[in-house]
């Protein structure tokens, strides 16, 4: 008797490239497109929400600016969303039999060639992810500043430290496995997109910014939902290209993103 194969897992182990690291292709068959498509948003949706939910804790409390407040707090409504994103991440897997901690096991018999791609990445994400931000704030304000200006902002310097401390940990545990270890490879296997769902998984991960905070100010909404995009795209690239790359990338990611709450900090002093 042949042994028949259902199409979606025949894709998912033609293209095992799409695949994070240990992830089967069964496994990859049981999510649900709504869970998928869910998780590609869900980032965006608890921003807004949570900046939504402080500007009106803030206005009850009798703030004369509670929208400005609650976007100046960004880091730290942020930080919950990421639990809630790791949470939500957590239970998906569980229903697929797997653990969230799948998508950050190593692979230790591709581990050379692993290393070399994160070299190669790590060495291109600083200029790939500084120069797009310098170049649009030039363009939009004639000068970089205004738009860090407008997104790190005093607060009381406890919770500055505090942000510095917990923010690049969750931020590292959460972004790049939703959207490269979860999101991505299921995309392209129940789809067959390939590639086209590391492109849709990047531009996603960098419009979510817009909501980082969200400002009714265009240049802003251009300069945040712009910024990031070729970082993302060579960051899905690479990811794409060597799936066992996730883990070592998400640790390098929260590095990078450390410098975050660190202007804050500046800023709070």
């Amino acid at each position: 008797m042949a042994l028949t194969v259902s199409p979606v897992l025949d894709f998912a182990a033609a293209n095992a490239r799409t695949t994070s690291a240990g992830e089967s292709a069964s496994h990859i068959g049981r999510a649900a497109p709504l869970a998928v498509w869910g998780m590609l948003f869900v980032r965006s949706g608890l921003a807004i929400g949570l900046q939504i939910l402080v500007a009106a804790v803030v206005w009850l409390v009798g703030s004369a600016d509670p929208w400005r407040v609650s976007a100046d707090w960004w880091l730290g409504w942020f930080t919950i969303a990421n639990v809630a994103n790791l949470g939500l991440l957590r239970w998906l897997l569980h229903r697929e039999g797997r653990r969230l901690r799948d998508l950050y096991r190593i692979k230790r018999h591709d581990l050379r060639a692993d290393l070399w791609w994160v070299a190669l990445a790590l060495v291109l994400a600083g200029p790939i992810g500084f120069l797009p931000n310098l170049l649009l704030g030039q363009a939009l304000w004639g000068s970089a500043q205004v738009g860090q200006d407008l997104s790190f902002r005093a607060l009381p310097l406890a919770a500055a430290i505090l942000l510095l401390l917990v923010f690049p940990i969750v931020q590292a545990a959460a972004e790049l496995p939703t959207y490269f270890g979860y999101v991505m490879p299921r995309l392209g296997a129940r789809y067959g997109w390939g590639s086209g769902a590391m492109i849709l998984a990047a531009a996603t991960l960098s419009t979510q910014h817009i909501f980082l905070p969200l400002l009714f100010d265009w240049r802003f909404l251009v300069w945040r939902g712009l910024m990031f995009v070729p970082f993302a795209l060579w960051v899905g690239f690479v990811i794409y290209q060597r799936p066992g790359t996730l883990p070592y990338l998400a640790v390098g990611h929260g590095l990078l993103d450390a410098s975050l709450p660190v202007m804050v900090v500046l800023a709070s002093v």
